[in-house]
């Protein structure tokens, strides 16, 4: 019966291995630059930033998105009884597809999309 349960097991085991080595085909990115640098589409990144932070505000960095992709979000101020605080920026980059803009953040996979920002590849 041991053998039984012990090849049951091992079947398990080979079918789950081999689901996770299937890998789903990644869209082709470039990095990309704001047609327009816009209120609008400011506001686009920053609501779509808030919402992959999961944060009710956040701050950017000073940049101009029509001459560079990269997209610093500051760390929250230090608070009242906070001297130096470790908080790091973290950074985004504007990405397209040749049809959409996509927020993704640095060295990470995931693709955040941004509706009516207009952008061309870099």
């Amino acid at each position: 019966m041991r053998s039984k349960s012990h090849r049951c097991a091992l079947m398990t085991a080979v079918v789950l291995g081999s689901a996770a080595c299937q890998t789903t085909a990644q869209v082709s990115v470039r990095a990309a630059l704001l047609l327009d640098d816009n209120q609008r589409a400011i506001k686009a990144i920053q609501s779509t930033l808030e919402a992959v932070l999961k944060q009710g505000r956040v701050s950017l960095g000073p940049s101009d998105l029509t001459r560079d992709s990269v997209i610093t979000v500051l760390p929250p101020p230090p608070g009242p009884y906070e001297g130096n605080s470790p908080a790091m920026p973290r950074y985004f980059e504007l990405v397209t597809d040749g049809k959409l803009c996509f927020l993704r953040e640095r060295g990470a996979r995931e693709l955040h999309a941004l509706a009516g920002v207009n952008c061309r590849a870099q």
